[in-house]
């Protein structure tokens, strides 16, 4: 369904439910928007604006974000809290080991932190990913279920497509991210476990991919040192010399 036809159930288009969620689950002390410069945030932040309701915004400080996301958000969004969770993340890194496709530990310290016990808008898109495709609009926190960030999430923009996303954009003339128009799709972390263009993060980035392989020869030290024997006290299966066969094994996404 285009952005602007009617839903037959609800008789909106995408953009006024999106409105309608926002308002119908406005909380007494206002959303926490998480917003992290990428295209679906700047359309769940301007959605967040029209409809009226209290909210303030916060950029979890990503330390392997682009620096042009960073410059993006302090000229066009100054009002947005910048929040610092992951002080320290080289040094997680080297005691957590790489994040990896199915342990992706580091969206803990960078992604999924901040707006504890509060509603929380977020930008997600059912077209993203299959997880996301089984997303719903509103989620209600758990509260039988532990936590590690214990949150209400709403997904206003959870059924617009890419089609959508850029149609919204263009037609509130609302400023991106650089990237976008040197070719990236998405942005976000550098060297994500889930990005495949290691290529093109290595040549626009490389002083964050320098960063990551120094990270290597850390932890190819810590096996060294412990007789390639894991934390859980077993042999490892890759026993890598050195932090370049470490970089090298990691980026080819397997």
């Amino acid at each position: 369904m285009a952005l602007e036809q009617l839903d037959l159930e609800t008789g909106l288009n995408k953009e006024d439910y999106a409105i309608k969620l926002i308002r119908d689950h406005e909380p007494p002390e206002g959303y926490y928007l998480a917003f992290s410069g990428g295209k679906h945030s700047i359309i769940a932040e301007h959605l967040t604006m029209r409809s009226g309701v209290r909210y303030d915004s916060h950029y979890c400080f990503s330390p392997i974000d682009p620096p042009q996301v960073w410059d993006f958000i302090k000229t066009n969004y100054p009002n947005v809290q910048w929040d610092y969770h992951a002080k320290g993340f080289w040094k997680l890194v080297i005691k957590n080991d790489l994040p990896l496709r199915q342990q992706r530990w580091c969206c803990r310290y960078i992604k999924e932190v901040g707006g504890e016990n509060r509603v929380n808008i977020v930008g997600n898109c059912a077209y993203e990913s299959s997880n996301r495709s089984h997303q719903c609009f509103y989620e209600p926190q758990d509260h039988s279920v532990k936590h590690a960030h214990n949150k209400t999430l709403l997904r206003p923009i959870l059924k617009f497509s890419e089609f959508d996303t850029w149609q919204y954009i263009i037609k509130y003339k609302l400023p991106y991210c650089e990237l976008y128009d040197r070719g990236y799709e998405r942005i976000g972390c550098i060297l994500c476990p889930n990005n495949k263009e290691v290529e093109k993060h290595e040549h626009d980035f490389p002083k964050i991919c320098n960063l990551w392989k120094l990270a290597c020869n850390h932890i190819v030290e810590g096996y060294k040192a412990r007789g390639y024997i894991s934390k859980r006290g077993k042999p490892m299966k890759f026993k890598p010399k050195t932090g370049d066969e470490l970089y090298q094994w990691w980026i080819k996404r397997k």
